[in-house]
């Protein structure tokens, strides 16, 4: 090794996971929670996950996100994908205390009565609301 390149290697610490995965078994449910941020770089890995517990014919999967910080669009990607792959195998598939961030992109998005039946339509069920509403302007006069 060269002066040169001896100088110039550094050891970098390794960075903290912007989001963690955990899989665990409760009676005959399986539980994925995810925490952390939820974005085009690691959304993939909840499909992967997801897709291999749907593997192993669970009664239920529940997925904890309660401790979900961002969630980007890639995650709905995810999360409906899950909701097909658990169909297909007939797995009940259960969102479990949704934080905030992903109710309000589902509910943004139209998604969230579809991946939570039932949750857009209760009391106090968070959605988000338009910011204001714009009148439809023609742009030709006359029509």
């Amino acid at each position: 090794m060269s002066t040169l390149e001896h100088s110039t290697r550094r050891q970098i610490p390794p960075a903290e996971p912007i989001m963690t995965l955990s899989l665990d078994t409760v009676g005959p449910a399986t539980v994925i929670t995810v925490s952390g941020e939820v974005d085009m770089s690691n959304a993939h890995l909840i499909t992967d996950l997801t897709e291999h517990a749907i593997g192993r014919l669970p009664a239920r999967l529940v997925l904890d996100l309660s401790s979900v910080t961002f969630f980007s669009a890639h995650g709905i990607s995810a999360l409906l994908r899950t909701q097909n792959t658990a169909a297909h195998a007939q797995v009940q598939l259960i969102l479990r205390d949704a934080a905030p961030c992903v109710i309000t992109i589902l509910a943004a998005t139209g998604t969230l009565t579809n991946l939570c039946p039932g949750r857009g339509h209760r009391p106090g069920a968070q959605t988000a609301r338009p910011v204001a509403q714009v009148p439809r302007v023609s742009a030709l006069p006359g029509v």
